[in-house]
């Protein structure tokens, strides 16, 4: 992990307005056509779209705790069938950090299959399109990927994920998956948020690196 400190103090936070367009249309049909293919197993890890079984999960994956360092509220934006969440919530635990878990998806099927993987916190799991959702609090933790919007209203996204889901002294995580099979390398996402804000922390998982991480934190004024 490399780790350095910041601001955002440059930035003013503003609640932002629901964006007035809409993702493009083939965009979201390849979205909900990735609710079919994860539900189409009984395996919670190929139910979130991976095949590299459980050992290759956590290491690609628990590279997201680096950006946890208290208890709080942690917001999976694109959550699918909650099974990272329930991980996260598990691993953050062996740390002794609580997290509590909350959820969004564009795929009602794979938000009720989350609602049953973690029932306690059924209420918490939503059915919504992160491009116009609003959410009904703000959290400590909002965690995204890069391909959760087309590319060219990436920075746009994440501006009002910052001002609408991070709750002052929050912590915005983004990630970005490649894939081993494919030789498909991961973006840089620190560099992605760096044209906004500053970076606190990065971190990175697999061998040879197939996942990446950075964080941005909202200041608390």
């Amino acid at each position: 992990m490399v780790a350095r400190r910041g601001d955002d103090s440059r930035r003013r936070w503003h609640t932002p307005v629901v964006p007035d367009d809409a993702l493009p249309e083939p965009f979201l049909a390849d979205a909900r056509a990735l609710e079919d293919a994860y539900l189409t197993t009984d395996d919670p890890i190929r139910g979130s779209g991976f095949g590299g079984g459980p050992e290759r999960w956590r290491a690609e994956r628990s590279p997201i705790l680096e950006a946890i360092d208290d208890d709080g509220a942690f917001l999976d934006v694109g959550c699918a069938n909650g099974f990272l969440l329930e991980c996260l919530v598990a691993w953050a635990a062996e740390r002794g950090i609580s997290l509590e878990p909350h959820g969004v998806d564009l795929g009602a099927r794979l938000v009720a299959a989350a609602r049953e993987r973690l029932p306690r916190h059924a209420t918490n799991l939503h059915v919504g399109n992160a491009w116009d959702w609003s959410p009904p609090r703000r959290y400590r933790y909002v965690y995204l990927l890069a391909d959760l919007v087309p590319p060219d209203v990436l920075d746009r996204h994440l501006t009002r994920m910052m001002a609408a889901f991070v709750e002052p002294g929050g912590r915005l995580i983004l990630g970005d998956y490649g894939s081993r099979s494919r030789g498909i390398e991961p973006r840089d996402v620190a560099a992605i948020l760096s044209q906004q804000w500053t970076v606190i922390g990065t971190s990175e998982g697999g061998d040879p690196r197939v996942t990446r991480f950075a964080w941005v934190d909202r200041s608390v004024g």
